[in-house]
Parts: C-alpha cells; sequence; structure tokens
C-alpha cells in the first residue's frame, strides 16, 4: 500500500511548480501540446498499437485488456531548447513531471486513472521600438496550461479483441501578460488577460492481434470526438513598479460588453491507425499515424488576425529490441533498446507559415526488481521556421520513466 500513498502524495503535487514550456508558440491557442504518452512509447515515436501484460499505454485504454499485473507509472521530462532567429539566438532549460498513472487488472475488466499536461504557456518576448519618443519597450509573458485527470476501462471482447473507452477532465489556467515600458516613466503599465479551463472529453479505442507462429500482428484505432472547453475570462490593466509590485492604478475591463467574459475553446476530434509485427519479448516494429481535425484550440481572448489554427497529421515509425529477457549471464542482453521517429505537419499557422515539428527518439529499458522497469529516453528535434520574423526551435529531451508492477490485493478483493 505505500506505492499508492506514494502516488497520490505526487498527485496532488502535480501542476505545482510546474513549467515544461518556455516556447514563444505556446503564445497563441491554449499552449504548446505535449507530447503526450509514457516514456516507454515516446521512445517509440508515440505508436499507439503495442500492448503487453506488464506496460500501460495511456493512449489506447484497449491496450489494458491484456494487463496482468498493477502498474504504477510515473515520467520526467528534462528539455533543453534553443530559439534561432534571423537576429538573435536564445536558450532555455525546464523540467516537469509529465504524467503518473495507476493501472488495475480485475477478472472483468482493467481501469486505469492519473494525471497528465495536454498543454503548457511559458514564454518571454521583447519588442524594442526605439522609433518612438519616448522609446518603447513591449514585454509579453506568459504562464500555466492544461492537464486531464483520467479515468480509463479497456475489457477484452472476445479473444484478442479489446475495446477501451477514457474519459478526461480537463482543467488549467492560461495567463498573458502585457508590460508597456516607456524610457523614463517611472510606473509601468501592464494588461493582464487570464483564462480559467475546464472542461470534458472522451475517446474510443479498440485493439486486436493475431500470432502466425512466433509473430503477432499488432492492429489498434484511436477515435476522440470533438470537445467544448469551458473558459472563465478576465481581463485587467494596472500600472505597476519596475519590481513588479502594484504602482497604485488599477482597471477591471468588463468583458462582459463584448461576450468575451466567458467563452468555448473547441478541441479538434482525432482519429489513430496503429499497425506493428514483433514477437513477445523480443522485438517489434510499427507505425502510426493520427489525424487531428481543423480549427481547434482558438482561444477567442487571445485571438489574432495572422494565426490560423488547421487539420494536422502526425506520422511516427518505432519499435524496439529485447536480446534475451531471462539471461543470467548477459546483463545487456536483458536491456530492452527502443528506437522512434515522429513528424507533425500542420496544425498551428502563423504568418502564413506551417509550424511542423520533428523528433528522433531512443532510449532503453532497464530490468529492475521482478518485472519492473527504469526507462530513459532521449529526443532531439526542431519545430518552427526562421521565415516571416519568426523563430526556429532546435530541442533535446531527456525522459526518465518508472514503471512498478505489483500483484497488490488483486486476487484477494476481485477474485
Amino acid at each position: 500500500m505505500y506505492k499508492i500513498s506514494i502516488f497520490f502524495i505526487l498527485i496532488s503535487f502535480f501542476g505545482y511548480s510546474q513549467r515544461s514550456s518556455y516556447s514563444p508558440y505556446s503564445y497563441f491557442g491554449v499552449g504548446e501540446t505535449n507530447f503526450s504518452a509514457t516514456v516507454e512509447n515516446q521512445m517509440m515515436g508515440g505508436n499507439t498499437a503495442y500492448y503487453d501484460s506488464v506496460h500501460q499505454n495511456m493512449n489506447n485504454a484497449a491496450s489494458m485488456s491484456k494487463l496482468k499485473f498493477v502498474n504504477y507509472s510515473i515520467g520526467i521530462d528534462l528539455k533543453s531548447t534553443s530559439y534561432l532567429s534571423e537576429s538573435n539566438n536564445e536558450k532555455s532549460t525546464a523540467a516537469a513531471i509529465n504524467y503518473i498513472s495507476v493501472a488495475v487488472p480485475t477478472n472483468i475488466l482493467s481501469f486505469s486513472f492519473g494525471i497528465k499536461p495536454k498543454t503548457s504557456v511559458g514564454y518571454l518576448l521583447e519588442n524594442d521600438d526605439q522609433t518612438q519618443i519616448p522609446s518603447e519597450l513591449n514585454r509579453f509573458t506568459g504562464s500555466g496550461g492544461i492537464s486531464n485527470a483520467f479515468v480509463s476501462i479497456g475489457f477484452e471482447l472476445f479473444k484478442n479483441w479489446g475495446l477501451g473507452v477514457s474519459s478526461s477532465y480537463a482543467f488549467g489556467n492560461l495567463n498573458h501578460y502585457h508590460t508597456k515600458i516607456l524610457e523614463n516613466i517611472e510606473l509601468y503599465t501592464r494588461v493582464s488577460s487570464e483564462s480559467s479551463i475546464s472542461g470534458l472529453d472522451y475517446n474510443f479505442s479498440t485493439v486486436y492481434q493475431k500470432t502466425f507462429n512466433k509473430t503477432t500482428l499488432y492492429t489498434s484505432i484511436v477515435y476522440q470526438p470533438e470537445a467544448n472547453y469551458k473558459s472563465k475570462n478576465n481581463q485587467s490593466i494596472r500600472t505597476i513598479n519596475p519590481n513588479g509590485n502594484f504602482g497604485g492604478d488599477s482597471e477591471l475591463i468588463d468583458l462582459s460588453a463584448i461576450g468575451l467574459n466567458e467563452s468555448n475553446i473547441k478541441i479538434p476530434s482525432t482519429l489513430s491507425f496503429g499497425l506493428g509485427l514483433g514477437e513477445d519479448k523480443k522485438w517489434f516494429f510499427g507505425l502510426n499515424y493520427l489525424k487531428t481535425d481543423e480549427g481547434g484550440f482558438k482561444n477567442e481572448l487571445m485571438a489574432l488576425d495572422n494565426v490560423e489554427f488547421k487539420s494536422s497529421q502526425t506520422f511516427s515509425v518505432g519499435g524496439f529490441y529485447l536480446p534475451k529477457y531471462d539471461s543470467f549471464t548477459n546483463y545487456f542482453k536483458t536491456i530492452t533498446y527502443r528506437v522512434g521517429l515522429r513528424y507533425k505537419n500542420g496544425g498551428l499557422y502563423v504568418n502564413d507559415q506551417q509550424i511542423n515539428e520533428i523528433g528522433l527518439n531512443f532510449g532503453f529499458g532497464i530490468p529492475l526488481a521482478g518485472i519492473s522497469s527504469a526507462n530513459l529516453g532521449f529526443e532531439f528535434g526542431q519545430r518552427g521556421t526562421k521565415k516571416a520574423s519568426l523563430i526556429k526551435e532546435k530541442f533535446f529531451s531527456i525522459r526518465l520513466g518508472v514503471s512498478l508492477n505489483d500483484l497488490w490485493f488483486i486476487r484477494s478483493l476481485y477474485n
């Protein structure tokens, strides 16, 4: 039971002291979309088709139809990013808990619950205008993001055919600040735009596998219908001193007069197909395709004419190789070696430029006591472009995940 206590403590901590983005692209919409998957799946490009009896696939509830042990999973992400423009280069480092999840199998079905970030906001942009008298510096900063608390159910309908459903409650805050600083003026002017987000979404999934001799065919489909999140907005103007403290004047903008005190944020529908081949406890190779419909993620409070949200496609390929899982003479043969590649095109368009993203992933699954494992992953990638006065990001991520398995109270309580 001590593992359960630790996990609930971590869940209560989740969301505090979290800052997983410093990307200028997190300014748009509801923030930077996170690469949502366990470290094991991230290292294979985010494949949804592979599943077994000891690991979670958080993006595919139906995969729990094969789960045999209680599984506790947690992932941590450390990301270093370089920002390249035509005139300047900057760097940042961010760290955050990427997910916390518990999955429990029973005789009838398996269920899981946990929490993971959906989007992150974090940026600092400055525009120095020396042509004005007095000279003017505009500083844009942002923080916050949206997290998902989820509950999933998976079960085997027929032999080798599983179904699943997952429900998520989205919550979070999006904070955007515009500070205007005039030369030789003691007080600054700050416009604060803040949104409190909440909403529900669902996804439905199915998996099927068929073994021919020693080779198994894995297939998966995951569909998430369109959802709408509620956004409660407020906006204010105030004066502040150079330390950021209140300067004496403040005015709350009446957003209800323009119909923006409350708004809806459309979360577009997604459809994912996964396909793979593998040999149990030996190797796997798979492909994945994800289509996201257009028109979603727009935050009306921060809407801009030069920004569009269109449909996107994500392609991923990857797999693993396990030399000899039960070797007693060579430890390195018991390590699982994983590699994957993902590419996303479309989605966000700024200044008529498509903001694409590509990432190369690789890593290792290191066996722990019993059938638990520690997973270390790395990703090299880039996003964006320097065209049209935009920014290209080059990033490197180190990801650490722990997957702990336990029989817990399953036999005594459920059997």
